[in-house]
């Protein structure tokens, strides 16, 4: 089985079975809101906004009152849409890998990968009004770490909505993250079926790094457990290793672990996405 036949298997049920695993067991949990002020044509107006966190690692705040936010998929893109629910204005908010990033920003000055090291980068990469919508794609960048925006929303709402929408960007921020970049390795046609390669590639050092077999439970609030495998020792920053990895389930079955430099000892499974095929991984104790 290759690399494609893996994604195939994988993303099918994969998001639907965890959907109905939190729906069904997780208890509601109060959601955690702030008050604020917005301007509005010249008016400031007070606004409660909620916290959403995604599961892709970010977070940000919106005005519950006028915006909804969930997880989906829109435009084919995977990620988090906020959305007017009286009219057709949206945004689709998902992380990217570093080399779309710079694909974006190839004709700019400066990497952007060097200026999200040394602090926030956000910049609209284009908005464009054509027969009365906006087109509007916006990129933020800090520490290594990319998402993208891709919407749209009416000219009459250039003062409405698209003030929300700016309010839910300027207040996205990244959760801490793996240290650890996947991405798919060669397939050879002689490896056993239902392997693939997998590149691992540190962003920053980690010490006692292992591969993991993970299992979970449904009827224990969704919670996973898992046994350590491989053992892969210590990586520097931008080393990589090639492992060979089993995709069984629709649940991500492989993880890492891992201690980074504040000693601390992190844990995330290793999942496929749903969008495009690419591996990532999430923090599996969130």
């Amino acid at each position: 089985m290759n690399t494609e036949s893996v994604i195939k298997r994988k993303t099918a049920m994969g998001l639907l079975l965890a959907a109905l695993c939190l729906l069904l067991i997780l208890p509601a949990a109060a959601a955690e809101t702030r008050e604020g002020v917005i301007a509005l044509e010249g008016m400031e107006e007070r606004v409660e906004e909620t916290l959403f966190k995604s599961p892709q690692g970010f977070s940000f705040w919106y005005a519950s009152e006028r915006l909804e936010a969930e997880s989906g998929t829109a435009d084919n893109i995977e990620g988090v849409i906020v959305s007017n629910p009286y009219s057709d204005d949206y945004m689709i908010l998902s992380m990217i890998p570093e080399e779309d990033a710079e694909e974006y920003t190839e004709d700019d000055d400066a990497s952007i990968v060097e200026r999200s090291l040394e602090g926030r980068v956000q910049t609209d990469l284009y908005r464009d009004l054509e027969d009365g919508q906006y087109y509007f794609l916006t990129l933020i960048a800090e520490n290594g770490q990319y998402l993208r925006a891709v919407g749209q929303y009416s000219l009459e709402a250039a003062e409405g909505t698209a003030r929300f929408f700016q309010r839910v960007l300027d207040s996205v921020a990244f959760e801490p993250g793996c240290l650890f970049r996947a991405e798919w390795g060669e397939w050879a046609s002689d490896e056993e079926p239902g392997l693939a390669q997998v590149i691992l590639t540190a962003l920053k050092p980690a010490e006692n790094v292992k591969l993991l077999s993970l299992s979970w439970d449904c009827d224990d609030g969704f919670t996973a457990s898992w046994e350590e495998q491989t053992a892969l020792g210590s990586f520097d920053a931008q080393q990589s290793a090639s492992v060979t990895l089993e995709f069984i389930g629709d649940l991500p079955n492989n993880g890492i672990l891992y201690t980074d430099e504040e000693g601390s000892t992190r844990a995330f499974a290793l999942d496929i996405s749903g969008e495009n095929g690419d591996l990532y991984f999430w923090d599996i104790e969130e």
